[in-house]
């Protein structure tokens, strides 16, 4: 799960409930300023420094944000603020979780092979064998909403705009009761989630060297 870094300073009708503002849903037009903003949230993340290196590392950045975000769109729901400068994507009880199937049936998996290199793909790959099993370690219930990416510009961050995004949106999710999981790859991030409700269930390795990120489970009990 991509989630840009907090200052250190500062500590339904359908599966998808009507969020209450500051969240609004965006749209394939939004893709592009969309794209945009994780890529300047999120492109030291330490899943992207870990499957995209060499002179390309930029470009493959780039294109697997892009990638993520089209994901969200198709499979899942996401949300920004009332000024468009935090977003928080989604996927439901009918698609809880970016799996190599459903990779491959985008033809994303393919196309991951071409634009990135062979170790990048490698790696890319072991880190979303490993989040999966983490993630069934850490759950019982097979129905529950996963958060896939949550980010802030750098330009807006240490104003709560993440935990009001995130507030707004798990008031929707848990409208039905279901437990909502992420994983992290960031340290200093689990005390934000924590202080949301989640608690950490687990943790592994992201890859099979020395130079894999650490993943942590953490999970919020389903309760409106």
């Amino acid at each position: 799960m991509l989630v840009s870094p907090p200052r250190p300073s500062i500590a339904a009708a359908s599966i998808y409930p009507v969020t209450t503002l500051p969240a609004r849903r965006l749209e394939p037009a939004d893709m592009v300023w969309a794209a945009a903003l994780l890529e300047a949230a999120c492109a030291d993340h330490p899943v992207l420094k870990y499957c995209c290196t060499g002179p390309d590392a930029k470009s493959q950045k780039i294109w697997l944000l892009e990638q993520l975000l089209r994901f969200g769109l198709r499979y899942g729901r996401v949300y920004t603020n009332a000024d468009a400068s935090a977003i928080a994507v989604w996927l439901g009880p009918s698609h809880p979780a970016v799996t190599l199937r459903r990779l491959l049936r985008m033809g994303l998996l393919p196309a991951a092979l071409w634009r990135l290199d062979w170790a990048g793909f490698q790696r890319l790959r072991h880190f979303l064998v490993a989040s999966a099993w983490l993630r069934r370690q850490s759950l019982t219930a097979t129905s529950h909403y996963y958060l896939l990416a949550l980010a802030v510009h750098p330009a807006h961050r240490g104003h709560g705009l993440g935990r009001r995004l995130m507030q707004a949106t798990l008031a929707a999710m848990q409208a039905t009761h279901a437990p909502c999981y992420l994983d992290a790859q960031r340290s200093e991030v689990l005390l934000f989630f924590q202080r949301l409700g989640f608690q950490t269930t687990g943790q592994c390795s992201a890859g099979h060297d020395a130079e894999a990120p650490v993943n942590w489970g953490l999970l919020r009990e389903g309760h409106a």
